[in-house]
């Protein structure tokens, strides 16, 4: 016996849920779980090519027969929804055209045998793909009366609902008698209120592409049929009007036509009481606009629809609405647009409280920028950017979403007096990801900045970052500052060695005044906030985020810094610099803003050569990734900021990290060119001076050497690969190498020793 006959055996002796015996021994093919019976069912297209048109249509159709009655009888909607996907591709396995007209009555049986729509939907859609391939003969012999069989004679809803798609299959391929009946059963089906009303919607639906088909004729018949149906008192009957209407709509070519056929059933429409109706006119407004105002009268305009859909009391109406809301815009008459649709917007951001709706709004209004005039854009591009100032976090990190764009459309003189005060202030945010949005909001307004105002304001501020509570805010502070140096590269010195005793006086009286709001807050019964602010500023010497200094590796670190960067921390664990996500959400806002500046102005006065001492290892690592960011082949380029944090380059596999092997590969395939070319990925280093560039250097072989933190050892190792390229070749040989060999050779951690022989590798190529 060949395998195909024992898999038609097999399927003869099959028995489903409810065709079992009670009694009496069965086979083990009798008795198939569903789930190994849905695999014999979607083998058969392989059998039926396997056994050849003539075959499968002498034992495999009269065997599929066979199973679908018996799946009918047992109630088996799985094994039905299997076996009518899989006849939607037999039309070339039966013999072509010619031969699938067998497919149809066993489509019929199951269309007619089902209350489940999903499966007779299925059959259906099986029938649309089978019949333009038949001859019109057949088509009007065998599928019209199945048309009306099913339309007629059963009972079943879901039967006479998908029967409505095959009516638009056939219409074209039959002649001018069926295409009338078709059309008038089709229209029965929708005006004929003794049916149910899932039924009817379905066949108002489908008057969208019937209209498609007959165009204009169609005109006066479904003008009729659509006022009479907006009225209907069936609601889902009446949401499904809004698409024929459109189609109505596009058959007009006159206004006054339009003003007394279709704008009367849109407005019927846009002030339905139920949902469905008025969400469906929000996901078709704009088409319609764009009808309505091709008769080239203002006055047709459907903006004061559109504005009443923005102010629905459905959130989910409103989200539709504004997510049409550009199209929309762009499609009303300029006057329109100006007088009434963008004051409403700039209104709408104000008030509108529900997070997916702002959102859309946001978005919105950043898309519409680029396509009206400037003078225009400025009042809504300020309103768009008072969003940082709002008491939800959400709101600021949409718009760190559209920055760039934002920033490209503001006058230069209100970047620097009133933007970068706005942005340096949201880093006292308790929300790590809105911190995130100002570390890599800040590097787009270096261009619009004064040298001065970089030292005494980005330059500050951008050390101060580099000490965050979260990992990845303080990984893309590395990158901000190599981006400033790449501005102004005259800023190197005070990067590595702080601004001095200016800057340290600043952080005595910073530190003064943290004390005295932390005294008032205490006399005023606010002593538990105020003990969080004030710790502060107990030891200058040392400002280390609050992260436990324990011996966890950089992974492990990144990833704590991304998943849990906003969990309040232990006050027992505050470090001396205040850096914790408590001093940021519990401390009163006076204290915590005296606290922001205490840490400012002490990050500003160490420099990074504050870090590469601290006894957080934690920090130790941040100098190396800022140093092997600054002078290494090229800044790594920032994941796009994302409000709702569902980008899936947000994760612990930071960018410095994802970029930093391929710029050492890139270094490796270019070692014998002259080229210095940029790795992909990356922008431009900054171009510095080599003495700064070996001071850094020797702080990497002191911490590859000394520090007693593997993972530190580790890192320092691979930024050496990083920078060798900008390294001397005597710097190498005298410095470097020994340094490496020495590791590589007696370093107690494995790791470490792997490490430096690879660095090691790279400086002396074997």
């Amino acid at each position: 016996m060949s395998v195909v006959n024992a898999v038609l055996q097999t399927l003869n002796s099959l028995k489903l849920d409810g065709s079992a015996t009670d009694g009496g021994s069965q086979s083990e093919t009798e008795n198939l779980e569903t789930a190994e019976k849905l695999r014999v069912f979607c083998s058969l297209p392989t059998i039926a090519l396997n056994l050849g048109p003539a075959e499968t249509r002498a034992k495999l159709i009269p065997t599929i027969n066979d199973l679908v009655s018996n799946a009918i009888d047992a109630g088996d909607d799985e094994v039905l929804l299997a076996i009518a996907q899989k006849l939607q591709g037999f039309t070339d396995l039966v013999g072509g055209k010619e031969h699938a007209a067998c497919l149809l009555p066993i489509l019929e049986k199951i269309i007619c045998g089902v209350e489940e729509v999903v499966v007779a939907q299925a059959a259906c859609d099986a029938l649309v793909e089978i019949v333009p391939k038949l001859p019109q003969d057949v088509i009007e012999d065998k599928c019209m009366w199945m048309i009306r069989r099913i339309l007629e004679e059963d009972l079943y809803c879901a039967s006479r609902k998908v029967t409505t798609k095959l009516i638009i299959t056939c219409y074209p391929l039959v002649s001018t008698k069926f295409q009338s009946d078709l059309k008038y059963r089709i229209f029965h089906l929708a005006d004929s209120e003794e049916e149910v009303p899932l039924v009817r919607a379905a066949a108002v639906q489908q008057l969208v592409e019937l209209a498609k088909l007959i165009g204009p004729d169609l005109k006066t018949e479904l003008c009729l049929l659509l006022t009479s149906l907006v009225s209907d008192n069936q609601r889902v009957v009446r949401a499904a009007c809004v698409g024929p209407l459109v189609e109505l709509g596009r058959m007009i070519t006159d206004g006054s036509e339009f003003d007394t056929s279709v704008r009367p059933c849109i407005d019927k429409l846009a002030n339905d009481s139920t949902r469905d109706t008025r969400r469906a006119m929000a996901s078709s407004i704009t088409e319609l606009q764009k009808t309505a105002c091709s008769f080239g009268s203002s006055t047709r305009s459907l903006h004061q629809i559109m504005l009443n859909l923005l102010e629905d009391n459905e959130i989910e109406t409103r989200r539709l609405a504004t997510t049409h809301l550009k199209e929309f815009c762009l499609a009303s008459p300029k006057d329109i647009l100006i007088t009434i649709l963008l004051p409403q917007l700039r209104e709408h951001l104000s008030v509108e409280r529900e997070e997916p709706v702002r959102a859309e709004l946001v978005r919105c209004a950043v898309s519409l920028l680029a396509c009206i005039q400037r003078e225009d854009s400025l009042p809504l591009v300020q309103h768009i950017l008072a969003f940082l100032n709002d008491a939800n976090s959400q709101s600021k990190q949409y718009v760190f979403e559209h920055f760039a764009e934002l920033v490209s459309l503001m006058p230069a003189s209100e970047i620097q007096l009133t933007l970068l005060p706005s942005l340096l202030r949201l880093w006292q945010d308790k929300n790590w990801r809105v911190r995130l949005g100002v570390v890599q909001s800040v590097p787009i307004l270096y261009q619009n900045l004064n040298e001065s105002c970089a030292r005494e304001t980005a330059l500050p501020a951008n050390l101060a970052w580099l000490r965050d509570p979260s990992w990845y805010v303080r990984e893309c502070a590395c990158r901000s500052l190599a981006r400033l140096l790449r501005v102004y590269p005259g800023l190197c010195k005070e990067v590595l060695n702080g601004l001095g005793q200016k800057a340290v006086a600043a952080a005595a009286a910073a530190a003064a005044a943290q004390a005295q709001a932390s005294s008032i807050a205490a006399s005023s019964g606010t002593a538990g906030s105020s003990g969080q602010s004030g710790s502060g500023i107990n030891n200058p010497s040392s400002a280390s985020p609050n992260i436990t200094n324990s011996s966890g590796g950089t992974g492990s670190s990144a990833a704590a810094g991304v998943g849990t960067g906003q969990s309040d921390l232990n006050q027992s664990n505050l470090s001396s610099s205040g850096m914790s996500n408590s001093s940021f959400s519990a401390a009163p806002a006076g204290s915590t803003l005296n606290s922001i500046n205490a840490i400012t102005a002490q990050a500003a006065a160490g420099g990074l050569k504050a870090l590469v001492s601290d006894s957080n290892y934690h920090l130790r690592q941040i100098y190396i990734t800022a140093v092997q960011t600054i002078f290494g082949p090229g800044i790594p380029d920032e994941s796009p900021y994302s409000a709702t944090g569902d980008n899936p380059e947000m994760g612990i596999c930071l960018p410095g990290i994802a970029n930093a092997y391929a710029a050492v590969n890139h270094k490796a395939s270019t070692a014998n060119s002259t080229s210095n070319s940029v790795p992909e990925c990356c922008q431009p280093p900054p171009q510095l001076s080599s003495v700064y560039l070996n001071s850094c250097a020797t702080q990497l072989l002191r911490l590859v050497s000394d520090d007693v933190v593997a993972n530190v050892r580790i890192c320092a190792s691979q930024a050496l690969q990083l920078i060798s390229g900008s390294l001397d070749k005597k710097f190498i040989q005298k410095e470097v190498v020994p340094v490496l060999r020495k590791a590589a050779e007696t370093d107690a951690d494995a790791d470490a020793r792997f490490y430096a022989q690879e660095s090691l590798n790279v400086f002396v190529p074997a």
